[in-house]
């Protein structure tokens, strides 16, 4: 009888099947890859400083290799502390506690991902010189979790030893985001010929972060959330989790981008009504607004990105009006009680509220859909209008919906949850921010510098990506 029990706890425990440990800009990220959903116990250790996993009714797959060492992670263990249970250690170079352990779902299964902030470099760049150092790397997804509520605490390192116990299908369920990588939104610096190089200018020093600067905040929706799931794939992918991945990921590289700071309007799977979203970035003191979706339709064939701005007097096509229809039947979906007032007095007021702000926003919107392109195919060649109320409270800055691709399309299902799709997305989403921001930068930022060094004639490029 015991024997039989042991082959059957052998049989049905999970498997860990992949582990990965990566650093970037926003610190240290470790991924175990499971087979399916299972516990997990998290130790702090301290004198030395340690973090123990543990994985009660789990075995390492067939050829499971340990990661080397990697940022704040000088060494990976594994270990057996009882029979049936896989125990992972990470030897840590500091005390630095985790931060918010969460499930994320993939298309090669759930990944426990846990990170650590703060010990990544920002960049892939030559040693710059003393006088042209650049900002210290800021600690980004601590930033975007103080903005946010979240289910799963963190591993305190103050004390001597300190344990969380979670489930694993208690989290919140996201897609996965992948791990910090090298930002490159900027334009390359022009080529000289050599003929021209002794008439060239000598360009001025590429300005960075300097005391009295403020960050461009750009504030990032996730669409939907919590009881609105948004539009469903074929293979069940839901829009929620689309676009929560996206946006973490557009966060981390903005974070990694001098002269920028990223402000989530969510970071876990929470609804929040239409009206407070734009509010939420305002009250942060957002530059920009985006909202980040993912287009669903009848016709399974429709594919590629769109973005759309706010109109107060018609939509610009059928499909930008149903489409406004169904994204505004959010609050409905989320429970939210929607009061109607009068409609005339309420276009006249939006209509005041507004005027001076859509023609930025049209602006904005045609650099990010620019960045767009080299994605893929434009599912419109130009901006489109309706009226999102969304978009309606934004009206202290440029604001836009993005809808980054059909999950309604079972090809662009199945990249919406590529992590190298969404890295992709999000760098092109970057790109046409920065070119926005070059050509219309609010004063006392970085760009601002930027843009006064290259009226006084002294530097040749500024793009943002990288160091400057």
């Amino acid at each position: 009888m015991l024997l039989a029990a042991l082959c059957w706890n052998l049989a049905n425990a999970s498997e860990i099947r992949q582990l990965r440990v990566e650093t970037g800009a926003t610190g240290t990220r470790a991924e175990f890859l499971l087979d399916r959903e299972g516990g997990y116990k998290l130790i702090g250790l301290r004198n030395p400083d340690r973090l123990v996993v543990d994985f009660p009714e789990s075995r390492l797959g067939r050829g499971l290799s340990l990661p080397k060492a990697a940022g704040v992670v000088k060494a990976v263990r594994s270990g057996q502390p009882e029979p049936g249970t896989v125990r992972i250690v990470f030897d840590l170079a500091s005390s630095v506690a985790v931060l918010k352990p969460r499930i994320e779902q993939s298309a090669d299964g759930p990944r426990l991902v846990l990170e650590w902030p703060g010990d990544g470099v920002a960049d892939v760049q030559p040693a710059p010189k003393a006088a042209d150092a650049p900002a210290p790397v800021r600690d980004p997804i601590a930033e975007i979790a103080k903005a946010a509520a979240t289910n799963a605490p963190a591993v305190a390192a103050a004390g001597d030893k300190t344990e969380q116990s979670a489930t694993v299908s208690q989290l919140p369920g996201t897609v996965a985001t992948g791990v910090p990588t090298r930002i490159a939104t900027g334009k390359p610096e022009p080529v000289i010929p050599a003929s021209q190089a002794e008439q060239a200018p000598v360009p001025a020093p590429r300005r960075s972060m300097q005391p009295g600067m403020r960050p461009l905040v750009i504030a990032i929706d996730a669409g939907h959330g919590g009881q609105d799931p948004g539009a469903h794939g074929l293979n069940g992918t839901r829009e929620k989790d689309v676009t929560l991945a996206i946006a973490r990921e557009l966060a981390r590289q903005i974070n990694a981008t001098q002269g920028m700071k990223a402000f989530l309007t969510r970071d876990t799977d929470v609804f929040i009504p239409l009206g407070q979203r734009a509010r939420r970035a305002s009250a942060n003191k957002a530059d920009i607004f985006l909202s980040i979706h993912a287009d669903a339709a009848e016709n399974r064939n429709a594919r590629g990105s769109s973005v759309y701005v706010l109109s107060t007097r018609g939509a610009s096509s059928q499909r930008a009006r149903w489409l406004a229809d169904k994204e505004n039947a959010a609050d409905v979906i989320g429970g939210e009680r929607v009061r109607v007032v009068d409609n005339t007095l309420k276009s006249v007021l939006l209509d005041l509220t507004q005027s001076g702000n859509m023609k930025a926003s049209e602006d904005a919107a045609s650099h990010v859909l620019g960045g767009l392109k080299r994605v893929g195919n434009n599912h419109k060649p130009e901006i489109e209008r309706a009226n999102f109320a969304v978009l309606r409270t934004s009206d202290k800055m440029p604001a836009m919906l993005v809808e980054t691709a059909f999950i309604s399309n079972p090809d662009e299902e199945k990249r919406l949850i590529d992590r190298d799709f969404q890295r992709t997305l999000a760098t092109a989403i970057l790109d046409g921010i920065d070119d926005y921001f070059s050509r219309q930068p609010p004063p006392g930022t970085l760009y601002a510098a930027r843009a006064q060094a290259r009226q006084d004639g002294g530097v040749a490029s500024v793009g943002a990506g990288g160091s400057p």
